[in-house]
């Protein structure tokens, strides 16, 4: 069966243009005109029902309508319209209608099928928060069918708020921007997913919202088994390296070592036996962090104490390879964070800096406001620098920009991941700039205020 607006307007032309050729033939000529005017305002509504019903171009029906209008004017009293014209511009306006259509069709059709294919669920729904429109992945994922969710808000179909507050919020974002979010589902389906939600225009300049599910169910449990394998090992070597690492200080030492390769022998071995006892000691922290057992104990810190806590720390280091380290923190400049945490972030920075830059070298410590209700404390450094193309990969595990320097200095390849994690806890921003010859800023953005009291502006 063809489209019933289809037939039902072929019909019409076919009526109008017999009539028309029975009224040239019979009728006065003043009704032709009458009847001819009729007919038109008939087809013109008839093509405007089938624009409302499938949605084709408007701009394209509009100028077919006003040349139709344009033909059954009369100017001066000349310019009849025939019967016969009449009926072939309606005709044409009919074909063009039907060759959008089929156009659109295709389109769709084809739009669909990549729908179809896609490995990510796709859902959209209304401005109202109806579900207009899910493909066989979203299907797949949510456990639906996929006609029991057509028409239908989300809360109905899977009561999970978090969901239903994406589709929300989609109202309240500009067309370029878009939430991410990492979703538990759980029984009777059992998963995690990671959840894009972004708006699309629907009409009369509402939105309507799109939700974009991405599995990761094993992708997760995968990293925990990791996780766990990870803190179990490092736990069971911390006690016998730590044990290796006392006893090979002892033999450095130790004065009855009379030759020096003996010595060398045991200087190296305990080197190497360092660097391994802060890579467990590494490995460790990461874990800790990651399965979620850290507990944090977040007060009003003030950051000039932190820094000069963490320059003694470093005061050995900094002699033995002739570099200056300042601290030009004020001391109004507060943080709400974990202290211990902090110093561990800090210690890891300065770390960095004092491997990476060369003797004579400066590092400084600084705080400025960052928004009204954070604050942006930054460790300078005048070192290497670190290449543009290097600069995403930095906070991965064991990334090295330069492995053999690294592993030179001692390096794990872990202290700028364990300042990410770190900083995700303490709902902070790590933020680097650096330029090769010139130096190196890491910029740790801090809240100066419970969660509950200040505002997210990142």
């Amino acid at each position: 069966m063809g489209n019933p607006s289809l037939i039902l307007v072929g019909w019409m032309v076919a009526a109008m243009i017999g009539v028309g050729v029975a009224v040239a033939w019979a009728w006065p000529f003043w009704m032709v005109i009458v009847l001819g005017a009729g007919l038109v305002g008939v087809a013109v509504l008839l093509t405007r029902d089938m624009w409302d019903r499938t949605r084709v171009n408007r701009e394209d029906v509009m100028t077919g309508v006003r040349h139709l209008e344009q033909l059954s004017e009369i100017e001066g009293g000349a310019g009849i319209l025939e019967p016969d014209a009449l009926g072939g511009h309606i005709q044409r306006l009919v074909e063009n209608v039907k060759t959008r259509m089929t156009s659109l069709e295709d389109e769709r059709t084809k739009i669909i099928a990549i729908m179809e294919n896609l490995v990510e669920g796709v859902v959209a729904f209304d401005p109202k928060g109806k579900v207009l429109f899910t493909n066989s992945s979203a299907h797949r994922i949510l456990g639906l069918d996929a006609h029991a969710i057509q028409g239908r808000s989300l809360w109905e179909i899977i009561r999970n708020q978090e969901l239903a507050g994406l589709v929300e919020g989609c109202q309240e974002l500009a067309w370029h921007e878009r939430r991410q979010a990492e979703v538990e589902l759980h029984p009777p389906v059992s998963m995690v997913l990671e959840v894009y939600a972004l708006p699309f225009p629907f009409s009369n300049q509402k939105k309507g919202s799109v939700l974009v599910l991405h599995d990761v169910t094993q992708l997760r449990r995968l990293e925990q088994v990791r996780t766990e394998f990870v803190e179990n090992v490092s736990h069971e070597l911390r006690t016998p390296m730590t044990a290796i690492v006392g006893y090979l200080e002892t033999l450095v030492d130790e004065p009855s070592l009379e030759t020096p390769n003996n010595r060398k022998f045991v200087q190296v071995a305990h080197q190497h036996a360092v660097r391994l006892s802060r890579l467990v000691e590494d490995l460790r922290s990461l874990s800790e962090i990651e399965s979620g057992k850290v507990v944090l104990r977040c007060e009003s810190v003030p950051l000039c104490e932190v820094a000069l806590d963490v320059c003694e720390m470093f005061h050995h280091q900094l002699s033995k390879k002739n570099l200056q380290i300042s601290n030009m923190i004020g001391v109004e400049f507060r943080a709400w964070v974990d202290r211990d945490r902090l110093i561990q972030i800090l210690v890891n920075l300065v770390d960095n800096a004092i491997k990476y830059t060369s003797a004579g070298g400066t590092i400084s410590f600084q705080a400025i406001p960052f928004g009204d209700e954070r604050i942006s404390l930054q460790v300078k450094d005048t070192g290497q620098g670190i290449p543009s193309t290097d600069l995403p990969r930095i906070t991965e595990r064991f990334y090295r920009v330069d492995r053999a320097r690294s592993r030179a200095e001692g390096g794990t390849g872990l202290g700028l991941s364990i300042v990410k994690h770190l900083l995700q806890l303490l709902d902070g921003k790590l933020r680097i700039q650096s330029e090769l010859g010139k130096g190196t800023t890491v910029e740790v953005v801090l809240p100066v205020s419970p969660p509950n009291l200040s505002t997210n502006i990142l």
